[in-house]
């Protein structure tokens, strides 16, 4: 089975687990995954076959004791089941789960300078109304991008950038130099 398809069924299995809030089991879970993926010793030793799985445990509930306690059970079964590896996938697969539900989805606005509060807000607001869906918006800098904007919804991808502009206008000017030579 892929590992896709492994995160899959566990990610199934923690968000149909009774007494579980998706929202602060999404909470706990992604702060769990930021201390995960801040500390190169502890996700060594999380997916470590040499570390029993009670110690695992042992160091996950001195991390986060205050974390929804399907959530602590459910970590306690991938330890035992030897999932470790697969935590962060399980992770995404969870919040894409809670979203399809929920009705919400990420919105990840790149482009390649800081922008200001408001111009997030009235883009956040213009792509809910594009979208059609409430959306959690995020900013990052993409220096790459040398200027515009690049959007991500999902599976969606709205590319207004200077490299994707240019690309455009090519395209356009080769297929009108093969309709006849007028470029």
């Amino acid at each position: 089975m892929s590992q896709t398809a492994v995160a899959r069924r566990y990610a199934q299995a923690l968000f149909s687990a009774k007494g579980g809030d998706a929202s602060a089991v999404r909470s706990a879970y992604g702060e769990l995954l930021d201390i995960y993926r801040a500390e190169p010793a502890l996700r060594e030793a999380m997916v470590s076959p040499r570390i029993a799985a009670a110690e695992k445990e042992r160091v996950l509930s001195r991390l986060m004791p205050d974390a929804p306690p399907v959530l602590q059970s459910f970590l306690r079964l991938v330890f035992e089941r030897r999932r470790e590896a697969e935590i962060e996938a399980i992770y995404e697969e969870y919040c894409l789960i809670a979203d399809a539900r929920s009705g919400e989805a990420e919105a990840v606005i790149e482009t390649a300078v800081p922008l200001a509060e408001g111009d997030i807000e009235r883009m956040h607001q213009a792509l809910e109304r594009r979208f059609g869906q409430k959306l959690r918006v995020s900013h990052a800098i993409n220096e790459a991008l040398l200027g515009g904007v690049r959007v991500r919804v999902g599976d969606r991808l709205l590319d207004d950038t200077v490299a994707a502009r240019v690309r455009r206008v090519r395209r356009m000017l080769l297929s009108e130099s093969e309709l006849g030579g007028q470029a």
